[in-house]
């Protein structure tokens, strides 16, 4: 586990304004039939706090469109974003002193759980190549982060879970948050 990042072990902090901008977003990738994706920082100076959440722009329909044989999902049950734009997100937000702490995304009509799909690609390792097939597990995040999931049923927020990586065991684990009013 990394030392220098203790979000990366869950217990984290989440303002009610922060989890709204999450909220709006999910129930707007909801409406547009998409599971929604975007990621949560905070000051460094407290470690486990996340004030300000930004959204990304989900691309599964994207990849769909250019090679519906690799991408099968769309992004009714798939995210994906521009790993190279958030991954300057990141170092620009560490070195503001502001770092991004949680990457989230949304289920449609689904559980907030870390699918093995979620699990795999996160992991950086290899999603199934088809729906049902298997998986392979990665040596872990690219990026030092919490996950977040958002379950949306029926238009309305379900629930969220967050997630953290257990490098002995290889696996996301449940975490507890708490959300603040600021």
């Amino acid at each position: 586990m990394v030392t220098d990042h203790p979000w990366t072990r869950g217990n984290l902090t989440i303002t009610r304004a922060a989890l709204a901008v999450v909220e709006k977003d999910a129930l707007r990738g909801y409406a547009a039939d998409e599971e929604a994706c975007g990621y949560l920082r905070g000051p460094a100076s407290i470690p486990l706090h996340c004030d300000e959440a930004v959204i990304l722009q989900n691309v599964a329909n994207k990849l769909h469109a250019i090679d519906p044989e690799r991408y099968f999902r769309t992004a009714r049950t798939y995210f994906s974003f521009n790993e190279k734009k958030f991954d300057d997100a990141v170092r620009a937000a560490a070195r503001e002193g502001r770092p991004v702490k949680i990457l989230y995304h949304s289920h449609l009509d689904a559980g907030a759980y870390f699918s093995p799909t979620d699990a795999a690609v996160m992991s950086m390792g290899e999603p199934p190549a088809h729906e049902g097939g298997e998986i392979t597990m990665g040596p872990g995040p690219a990026w030092p982060l919490a996950f977040l999931v958002t379950s949306v049923r029926d238009g309305k927020i379900d629930e969220h879970r967050l997630f953290v990586w257990d490098a002995e065991a290889r696996v996301f684990v449940a975490q507890a948050i708490t959300v603040v009013e600021e």
